[in-house]
This record gives C-alpha cells, structure tokens and sequence, in this order.
C-alpha cells in the first residue's frame, strides 16, 4: 500500500510539473509575442516619413500624428522623445478609460536615457501613474542620424490576464513589489478587485508562502522603477488531481481481496499509470520547445485516456492561438497580404542568402485620402484591396507585400533596370481599367520608388528606407515611379532640416518679398505688383518658394507664412504710399488658409492695423485650391469678399475647375498660366485657348492678366485681343522693393517727358 501511495503521489507531481511547464511555456510565448508586435510596429512608425515630418513642428501636429498610428493597433500609450531626451509627446490610457489623454510626462525629460545608449530599438517595462506598460522604442532617424525616439505601449492589466489565463487554463495574477518586501496586486484574471488585499493568493506565491492547496510558478517579468514585476500562475490541486486519486482508492480496495492479487495488480498497475504520464511528460517538454506535429497516443476509456485525449485538445488550442498570433503579426488583416514585418523578414533572408540581387518596389496609392474623405472609408478599403489583387496577378512569385494603409511593397529577383521599368509599366496598365465604387468609376494610379540590392543598400531596413526615399520624391516630381539614387539621401536630410529652419525664419528677418509689375496694356503704366516670397537662408543662400511652401503646408506653418507674407505687403504698401507711389499689391494665399475658420477675422485685423484702403491688396488663390473642396472655399471666399477685398484666380486652366464652379466664384481678376502664353504668338492652339479665356473672362465682369509675356510680339498680340494686364520678364522681373520702387519713378519720368 505504501508503494502505491508512492507511486502515485509520484505520478501527482509530475502531472502538476507537466501542467506547471505547458503553462509556463504558453504564457511567455504570448507575453513575448506582444512584446514582438509592439517593436515591430514602433519599427514601422518610426520609418514613416510623414511622421518625421512633423517630428519637430507645432505640438498639437504632431500629436495628431503620433495618435493616427497608435490607433492602428489600438495601443494604451505613445511616446516620442527628442534628442535631448525631451518627452515631445506622450499620449495614454488606463483599463478604466477609453479616452486617450495627453500624458503627465509631456515636456518633461525622459526618465531613462540610458535605454537609448545601443541607438537600437528596444522593448522596457515602464510606470506611469501606478500603471505598468508594456513599451517598445525604436530610433526615428535622418539619413544615418537618430532625431529621436518613437515607441508604443500596451498595459498590464486584467485583460492580458484574463486572455494569459485563457491560454494556460490557470488563474494568473500580475504583482508589483513594494516597500517593506509587500507586493500589490497589479492586475489579475480572477475576480478579485486588484491593487487591495482582498486577494491574497498570487502575494503569498511571490512571498514564499503559497497555499498548500495550490499548485503553483511564478515568472519574473523584469524591473519597473527598481520595483519587480512577476506573474503567479496558480491553480487548485484538487480538481486536477481527482482522477489520479480516485485510482489509488481503487488500487487499495483490490489490495484488501488478496496481497498476491493485489501484487499483481499493483505491479501491471504501475505500469499502466507510470508509462502513459511518462509519455504525457515527456510531450510536455516537445511542447515546451515550441513543437505541436505529434500528439499523446494513450488509447483507452479510463481516466489516463481522458486526461490524454484532454492533453491533446489543449496541445491543439495553444496551437490554434500561436498560428492566429502568428498569422496576425506578419499579415495585413485588410488584404491578407504579408506585412512590413513579413517584407523585412524576407529581404533579410534574401541578403544572407548570397542571392544575385532582388529589387524593392514602395508603392502608394494615388489620392486615397480623397476617397476617404469623398466616398466613406469602406470604398477607400476596397479600392486598396482592388489594388493588392492587381499587383498578386501581376507578379508570378507572389512577392507582394502591403505595408499597412495605402502602401505596398513588391520584391522583383532582379535588378537589370530594363526589366523592372518594364515592370513598372506593366503595373500601369494592369491598374488601368477603372474600379467601380459606390457607384463612381475609381481610376488606381500609384506612386512608386525602387532600390536594389545589394548595389542600393545591404540589409533590409537600408533597402526599404532607400525605396521610401525614392517613393518620396516620385510623389514630389509627380511621376509613376523613380529609381533611387544616392543625392535623394542629401535631399531628404535637406527638407527635415528645413521643417525646423522654416519656423526660425517666420521670427526672424530670413524672409523677403520681392515684387513683380503687372502692366496696363492699354494704358502703358504700372498700377499693380505680385508680392513673391524668398527665403535668404544663412546656411544655404536663396531657396525659391517652391522648395518650401509645400513643407509649410504638410507641417501646419502655412498660416504663420501667409500672416507674414500680408503684414509685410501692408507695410510696403504704406511707404509707397508716402514716396507718392500708388500701387495695388497682389498676395498668394494657400488652400490651406481657406480651411482657417480664423483666417477673415485675421485680414480683418491686419487692414485695421495699417489702415489699408480695401483695394490695397488683392489676394490671388489657385483654382486647384478650390478642386479639393469646392463647397468651403466658395463659402470662405464670399466671406472675404463680402469684407470688401479683391480676389483673383492666378494658374488658370492648370487646374481641374468646371465652368460652373468658376461662375460661382466670387473673384475680379482672372490670370492666364503662363503655359498658354509662352508660344501663343506662334501656335494657333494657344491662341484659341488664350482669345476664348479673354473674351469669356470680360463676359463675366473679369479683368485678365498673361503672365509669363518674354518677348514684344505676344505682348502686341494680347493688347489686340483685349487682355487687360501682362506680367513677365520682358516687363521687369521680380526685386526687391527698393529696386522696383526706383524703377518706377524712373518709368513715370520717361512718361512725363514723353507727354
């Protein structure tokens, strides 16, 4: 009987060891797993260049930014540090709010710094009013240059237990270490209140004084503020264990019959029980290490089958739930399609394989944002999804990649340039036939840049960063697709320096307008002036408006450029005035001033401010600027004009305007784009364009400006067709006010004594 006992007792332990080590194995699979998401995705982020672009810009910019991609995989908190170890952006949540907040920490320095010190991504325990995050950084870079430091967090709390303890089958409990060798129950899967000792059970584990009822572990899971965090991991002995003692009962009944029987009985018993747990212990430990191809093969209807068939069925859960994490983790829940985790897997196998060389293609899908905003977010989706289909049919070895939102990416096992430009021009044609979508024909158009390896770059994340520098600048020049080449590594390292300088030279005296005459044909005098604005850097000199305005735009500055722009017109519209120069000045505004709500109450203040006369300024907007939203620009528009200020259209027929909608326009001024007057004198085309603007402006009460008149002969040929003002070189071109000023006084002589 004692043997029995023994053995059995034998047996109990194992099958709490057996128990104990799949759970222990299940739980840190999951636990590193999230851990693993959380540092790819920061990854991901961090690569994002509209997030550096505005890494630096107005706070509230970029916390939209920061947000946008927390969202993506509904984090509890976001980080982002500066190189100076400033927090620029903290935004977080509790278990007990769904609401996000702007962090405590925000503008205040960085805690740990030395995390830092390897410049590599890295995962941290991390305590934030008594809550602990699981949170992994990675380094925002320029060129090879950290800038700073983005990271994403998810909390400890009762819903990772509850999900750990899903896994496991066991109660799980998160303890926090405190002062005096007490622990604080952080977060739990039972249904005790957390943080209070009406819990006491995963304290006494982590104390060395557990239930004797329990069969238990606990895993040290790191230090958070020099406190430790563990996990207890427990369950109930006696609904385990059940089976296994209600054989021994039978094992003693049979003994009592007779000691040679029970003998017998006893020793093929033994072997019975003894061999089956053995198998069960030792398919445990192939669990363990991650293997789920074979299964514990005890045939039988005892309780040693059921508890086999039992093991079986959680063997198979735990696989289920690791191939979903799995799958999950390297495939875009949108279209299916492996992800940038995936992507970065496979150009890392590929670089150490010794391969030839492969091509990577960055892929964005043209005007998505459009459709979102226009259509609702499901047709956006499924135009997205349209497109991934495409490019799967297109390319044979099944190489696509969608990197989240509108973004792809295609591994071509090439790099002549012949055939991926081949390529390229297959994608074009293959996305041609439009896409109908709640009733609207879609035409899919993409942006793409491409690097090779390993002549572009040698490592994955170096290929996928040259490509996305390629993407950025096909975007810029407004082509399909454009091949890396090393100076676009200088450009983009220019433009982040100019994201920050642009501000510094909106306070200080970088700026300066220069001015343009716009001549009265009929008259022969100069009555107006197009204000254009230059940028006189201290570092890399003159840089044209077409090199910044967008930037201006993309990081919220715009507002504060185009305030500038009008107080500095007002001011030399005044000491013109007092030199006796009466003079109209013409001021570009963005369509981004147009979605200010502020944006009249703030002209309002500037004409008060220097006393203008309302016909001072005229302000000249694009009519691609009144495309994008047709309904709130009019309306803006009507509201400045309604204040008495002059309006003008300036590019026109480069834009994508009806006629209905330029009726509705509350301007005076139409302005001919250059592109239609360069060669009017000589192409019968351009004339047509040109006489037909003319005559249909005048017919709307429009006055018409050409621009770009080089030479006397267009200049004669629009006085006959009735254009009213011409601008170009052949005028004057642009100078600073001093200089244009005297050229004036120097025109209005020659007239007087030409009188």
């Amino acid at each position: 009987m004692v043997i029995i006992y023994k053995a059995n007792s034998k047996q109990e332990q194992q099958q709490i060891d057996l128990r104990l080590e799949s759970a222990t194995s299940a739980f840190q699979n999951q636990y590193q797993q999230r851990s693993y998401y959380l540092q790819a995705f920061a990854e991901t982020a961090a690569k994002d260049f509209g997030l550096k672009e505005v890494f630096d810009a107005d706070a509230r910019s970029f916390l939209i930014a920061l947000n946008n991609h927390r969202k993506r995989i509904d984090a509890d908190l976001a980080f982002a540090v500066n190189r100076k170890n400033l927090i620029i952006g903290q935004l977080f949540r509790t278990s007990a709010e769904s609401k996000v907040k702007l962090g405590p920490e925000q503008n205040n320095q960085f805690r740990f710094p030395q995390w830092f010190d390897a410049e590599k991504a890295t995962s941290q325990l991390y305590l934030l009013e008594g809550q602990v995050y699981q949170l992994s950084f990675a380094p925002l870079k320029s060129g090879q240059q950290v800038v700073g430091w983005i990271g994403y967090g998810y909390q400890v709390n009762g819903s990772l237990a509850q999900n750990l303890a899903n896994v496991t089958g066991l109660n799980v409990e998160f303890l926090l270490s405190k002062a005096g060798d007490r622990w604080l129950n952080l977060a739990a899967a039972s249904p005790y209140t957390t943080g209070s000792p009406a819990n006491p059970m995963g304290q006494l584990i982590v104390s060395g004084n557990p239930d004797p009822t329990t069969f238990h572990t606990s895993i040290s899971l790191g230090e958070v503020d020099q406190q430790d965090l563990k996990a207890a991991i427990y369950g109930s002995r006696s609904s385990l264990l059940e089976t296994l003692r209600q054989n021994l009962w039978q094992l003693m009944v049979v003994e009592g019959v007779t000691i040679l029987l029970a003998l017998v009985i006893a020793y093929n018993l033994s072997g019975t029980i003894s061999k089956p747990v053995k198998e069960l212990v030792r398919q445990a430990q192939y669990i363990a290490r991650g293997n789920y191809d074979s299964s514990v093969n005890i045939t039988g209807k005892n309780e040693l089958g059921q508890l086999a068939q039992e093991f079986n069925l959680m063997q198979q859960a735990v696989l289920v739930r690791e191939q979903k994490i799995n799958h999950q983790l390297r495939y875009n829940s949108l279209t299916n399609l492996p992800n940038r985790y995936s992507l970065l897997e496979t150009l890392e196998e590929l670089c150490a394989s010794g391969s030839p060389g492969c091509t990577l293609l960055h892929l964005d899908i043209r005007r998505t944002k459009t459709v979102n905003d226009t259509l609702g977010y499901d047709t956006g989706n499924l135009m997205i999804k349209e497109v991934g289909k495409r490019l799967s049919e297109l390319n044979k070895e099944k190489m696509i990649f969608h990197l989240g939102a509108d973004e792809f990416a295609v591994i071509l096992m090439t790099t002549d340039q012949m055939q991926v430009v081949t390529w390229c021009n297959n994608v074009e044609k293959f996305l041609d036939p439009p896409l109908c979508g709640d009733g609207v024909m879609l035409h899919l158009q993409v942006h793409a840049g491409f690097a090779k390896a390993p002549m572009d770059a040698g490592n994955a994340q170096l290929l996928l960063q040259k490509a996305d520098t390629a993407l950025s600048h096909s975007k810029r020049e407004m082509k399909a697709f454009l091949p890396y080449k090393a100076e676009m590594d200088a450009d983009a390292g220019r433009t982040l320096s100019l994201v920050n300088d642009l501000r510094i030279a909106i306070e200080s005296d970088q700026l300066q307008l220069f001015y343009q005459p716009k001549l009265d044909i009929n008259a022969g005098v100069v009555r107006d002036l197009e204000a254009l604005i230059r940028w006189r850097h201290p570092e890399q000199g003159m840089i044209p408006p077409d090199a910044f305005i967008g930037i201006a735009e993309q990081t919220g500055q715009i507002d504060a450029l185009t305030r500038w722009v009008i107080r500095e017109a007002a001011r030399q519209y005044n000491a013109w005035v007092e030199e006796e120069l009466l003079l109209s000045i013409a001021v570009n505004i963005s369509a981004e001033n147009l979605k200010n709500q502020n944006f009249t109450a703030e002209l309002e203040e500037i004409w008060q401010e220097f006393s203008l006369p309302m016909d001072a300024l005229t302000l000249e907007i694009t009519e691609s600027a009144v495309v994008s939203d047709p309904v709130s620009a009019i309306g803006m528009l009507c509201d400045i004009q309604d204040q008495g200020i002059k309006l003008s259209i300036d590019d026109y027929g480069t834009g994508y305007s009806s006629l209905a909608q330029l009726k509705q326009l509350p301007v005076n001024e139409l302005k001919i784009d250059r592109s239609f007057v360069d060669k009017v004198y000589s192409d019968p085309d351009d004339q047509i364009i040109v006489r037909s603007t003319i005559r249909m402006a005048h017919d709307m009460g429009l006055s018409v400006v050409a621009e770009g008149i080089e030479d006397a002969e267009t200049l004669e040929w629009l006085g006959e067709q009735g254009c009213d003002k011409a601008q170009g070189y052949f005028i004057s071109r642009p100078a600073p006010a001093a200089e244009i000023g005297q050229w004036l006084k120097e025109k209005d002589k020659a007239i007087s004594a030409n009188a």
